[in-house]
């Protein structure tokens, strides 16, 4: 009886909280999202390529720990950012919250093509502050407006969207590592910058946000301490922590052990495209198993994956380890959206649910870069930044299991 009274709660309220625009605006819809978050998104993807030419050569004084910061204070406010804008979003100001998001991110990329060689605080402001701003307006608007579009079915719209960031990141990261030697860094910015401006106009103006009602009726509308959600909550917490390592380590990685400059230069493209495709891929396997299983069993290979980069200081296991362990991240991170609408009865708040739940991972991304450099030290001892991962990792999968085991008890209470 309680069972069907949440599943007929859930039903009344997507029905209550949004009215589709009908298919083809919904489809444009989600291309326009895909378009956005491939222009914004993929600067954080893209990061492996800006960390090793800070490193070694833009900002030679700083140390990998300090670079990272950068990365770190972007992705802190992506996801901060993200419980305003989803709460924006849910009172119908979808549109203007992403106009401004792009405008401040293009203002910030433009001015990262101005920053000179070893001012730190210049590349640190125009790139982890104000493109941090511009991606945190972006980000959840678009996750949320592309899943009101298809209710019910709002795993697959979210995992399409998802996997744009990535492969904008492969885009971002062959066009950087390409121009950077020919025409400088300054202009190899400006080229993506210009891409990134095109890109966003045309996502912009495809973009149908839902029409919602005067007044949304909510039936078994759920706290913030819900006890799934919040076990859910910590989970992306220390997933953000440990999983980010390798994505924006990895390109370091490959330099440090002496591989080849030509496939340096693709490790990041490498992992970037894997995570597109690990985002695309497990919405099918949610949809006929159920997104919270789904994603305990991910998270379960992730911890395991993390391993094999011991052995990927040769070509052929570094190719191994950025295909596997991307094709997971990728999954993970596009199935923890979907578990957190599957866990709250409310959908009419969704935007704010996910919005908050994005706010302590914000705070382990912005210390979890730095923290791990400061693991590998100026030595690089890699051994330390895997196992560090490993251990971190594992905790998430435990913690999304009692997450599962909760919800279950409340649906059979």
């Amino acid at each position: 009886m309680a069972k069907s009274t949440v599943t007929s709660a859930q039903e009344l309220d997507t029905s209550a909280t949004v009215r589709p625009a009908g298919a083809t605006k919904a489809w444009l819809t989600v291309v326009g999202c895909f378009l956005i978050q491939f222009s914004t998104v993929a600067s954080v993807n893209s990061f492996g390529v800006f960390q090793d030419f800070y490193v070694h050569e833009f900002l030679p004084n700083s140390s990998a720990s300090k670079v990272s910061w950068i990365i770190g204070f972007e992705i802190l406010l992506q996801l901060s950012l993200s419980a305003l804008a989803g709460k924006l979003c849910d009172m119908g100001h979808t549109k203007a919250v992403l106009l401004i998001g792009t405008l401040v991110y293009l203002f910030c990329f433009f001015m990262l093509s101005l920053a000179h060689a070893g001012q730190y605080y210049q590349v640190f402001l125009s790139q982890g502050f104000g493109m941090g701003i511009g991606v945190g307006l972006c980000y959840v608007p678009t996750l949320v407006t592309a899943a009101n579009h298809f209710p019910g079915r709002h795993a697959i719209a979210m995992g399409i969207v998802s996997s744009s960031g990535p492969l904008g990141g492969v885009v971002f990261s062959i066009t950087l590592n390409n121009l950077i030697p020919s025409v400088g860094f300054p202009w190899a910015v400006r080229a993506v910058a210009f891409l990134a401006l095109g890109l966003l106009v045309i996502g912009n103006l495809l973009i149908t946000a839902p029409s919602r009602p005067e007044q949304a009726v909510v039936i078994g509308k759920t706290s913030l301490l819900h006890g799934p959600y919040l076990w859910t909550v910590a989970s992306g917490t220390l997933l953000q922590l440990g999983g980010l390592f390798p994505l924006f380590y990895i390109q370091l990685f490959a330099s440090s052990h002496n591989l080849s400059r030509s496939f340096i230069f693709y490790s990041v493209a490498i992992m970037s495209f894997c995570i597109a495709l690990g985002r695309v891929i497990p919405t099918y396997f949610a949809g006929r198993y159920g997104v919270v299983g789904t994603l305990i069993i991910f998270e379960a290979l992730q911890t395991g994956i993390i391993f094999i980069m011991f052995g990927a200081n040769r070509p052929a296991g570094l190719v191994i380890f950025a295909v596997l362990y991307g094709l997971i991240f990728g999954g993970v991170t596009s199935l923890f959206f979907p578990t957190i609408t599957a866990l709250v009865p409310s959908q009419v708040d969704r935007g704010k649910f996910v919005g908050v739940a994005m706010f302590p991972a914000a705070i382990s991304s912005l210390i979890g870069s730095p923290v791990a450099g400061a693991i590998i030290g100026s030595n690089l001892d890699w051994w330390k930044g895997i196992v560090f991962s490993g251990v971190i990792l594992g905790a998430t999968t435990v913690l999304q299991a009692i997450a599962r085991h909760l919800h279950q008890r409340t649906l059979h209470a």
